[in-house]
């Protein structure tokens, strides 16, 4: 870290290091480019505050460098285009604009990567809660689906992991080869996230080794339904979806659909007993469900985690691709919803791809300016906190129309407030034609049923 002789607290009554903007400044120097999310900023100049008056109390007496401007910095980031490095943020928190958000005269490339190996993510969590509750209040919704999928959705969480570029020098980084042979590294981090409303239940960066499997199981929260890809198939995680107070009788607590591996020989996957064979019904064959089914796991790793006295269902459904018939293995502990919502809800298990593909683009997670996990997880925070905040200006969770917009905002062709009178009405002529569409398939279904009773 970089040093001064002056204490933490005389930080806060130096003229040179106010946020006021009313501080004489002898660099006159000017960001070229108009710097986006200010007024975020400034929402959130209470906490900013906290985070200074916390850290003042335990920091050493020469730290000059504290949490608040690093989030500050990386907010701005976040919504600048132009500020994507350590470099860039050097060089911008030595002019006009930055100085006015920031109480340092400059945040110097080193010390702010050596600030991110001692970072403390964590002390973010309870700005990304109340911003979480602020939401909810606000009504933020999801889209209304049929067959009764839309109270499912409001306690669906997606479950996934994805990949961004490293360094070797990375220590918790995944080295593993591509299809050409080559090698390369990859720091993962996982996301649950909420189907309905796009909002983050957890963000975590793994430790060094740590399955997808293993970090989702320690995240699962009472009366929550999960949609798992077939990477996530364990018995440990199926397990942690059940109490135990009763070796013999566990009590159901989360509900799953998870996607097993190939068929049932497959390399990986686990054992099934058929109970019982279920009735399939004319809206489960129009889905493509070939087969519905009882389970129990009769293996003597199941019967270890006493899952053997568990019944689980298999939902088997066909599917066509590129000219080709696919086979889609569906294992779920929810016993009492007709077989073909089973994968309707399966499918919405791509909102969290979505969600990887909005923060990569728009929040620049193609490459890490940081080599720590701590720096990372930073980094991530920040960007869902932007994107919350988003969110509440704009009064809707993004779209794929909303991810073409924010990429002109992201290249620098368009200002967030530029764009949001044209996101909203795009949003008001989806929601009619969404209504339309549902009046029109409703008209469709009433003809085909006369027709058929006639």
């Amino acid at each position: 870290m970089e040093k001064t002789t002056k204490q933490s607290e005389d930080r806060q009554s130096d003229p040179q290091n106010s946020r006021s903007g009313k501080s004489e400044q002898k660099d006159k120097t000017i960001w070229p480019h108009q710097v986006q999310g200010g007024k975020y900023v400034k929402l959130l100049e209470k906490f900013v505050h906290s985070l200074r008056q916390e850290e003042a109390q335990s920091a050493h007496g020469n730290q000059k460098l504290f949490l608040d401007d690093v989030f500050i910095v990386y907010l701005l980031s976040f919504f600048n285009a132009s500020i994507k490095s350590l470099r860039l943020i050097e060089d911008f928190s030595q002019t006009i604009q930055g100085k006015r958000h920031l109480t340092m005269g400059k945040i110097c490339k080193s010390t702010l990567s050596d600030f991110n190996a001692m970072a403390d993510p964590k002390r973010l969590e309870p700005l990304i809660e109340s911003l979480r509750q602020s939401l909810q209040k606000s009504g933020i919704k999801g889209k209304t689906e049929k067959g009764g999928l839309t109270e499912l959705l409001k306690k669906t969480v997606a479950v996934d992991g994805t990949f961004l570029p490293a360094l070797s020098n990375v220590a918790w980084a995944v080295r593993n080869k591509n299809q050409h042979g080559s090698q390369s590294y990859r720091a993962r981090f996982d996301v649950l996230l909420k189907v309905d409303s796009w909002l983050p239940e957890a963000i975590v960066v793994p430790e060094k080794k740590q399955s997808e499997a293993d970090s989702a199981r320690q995240h699962i929260q009472p009366g929550n339904l999960y949609l798992y890809d077939r990477g996530y198939v364990s018995l440990p995680l199926i397990a942690n979806h059940y109490t135990w107070e009763e070796a013999d009788n566990p009590k159901k607590q989360a509900e799953f659909v998870i996607r097993l591996k190939g068929d049932a020989n497959s390399k990986g996957s686990i054992t099934l007993k058929t109970i019982q064979e279920r009735k399939l019904t004319r809206e489960d064959r129009e889905a493509g469900v070939v087969q519905d089914r009882l389970v129990r796991l009769p293996s003597g790793d199941a019967a270890k985690l006493g899952l053997q006295y568990v019944e689980l269902r298999e939902v088997i459904i066909e599917y066509e691709q590129d000219g080709e018939t696919k086979t889609l293995r569906l294992l779920t502990n929810i016993l009492d919803i007709a077989a073909h919502l089973v994968g309707d809800l399966y499918r919405h298990r791509w909102q969290v791809e979505l969600f990887f593909r909005w923060i990569k683009s728009y929040g620049n997670f193609r490459h890490l300016i940081s080599q720590t996990k701590q720096g990372m997880q930073l980094s991530l925070y920040v960007a869902i906190i932007g994107i919350m905040l988003m969110y509440l200006h704009t009064g809707f969770r993004p779209s794929k129309y909303m991810f073409a917009m924010m990429g002109q905002v992201s290249s620098g062709g368009a200002t967030l407030e530029e764009i949001t009178p044209i996101l909203r009405e795009r949003e008001r002529q989806c929601e009619l034609a969404r209504q339309s569409q549902r009046l029109r398939n409703a008209k469709k279904r009433a003809e085909k049923m006369k027709q058929q009773q006639s």
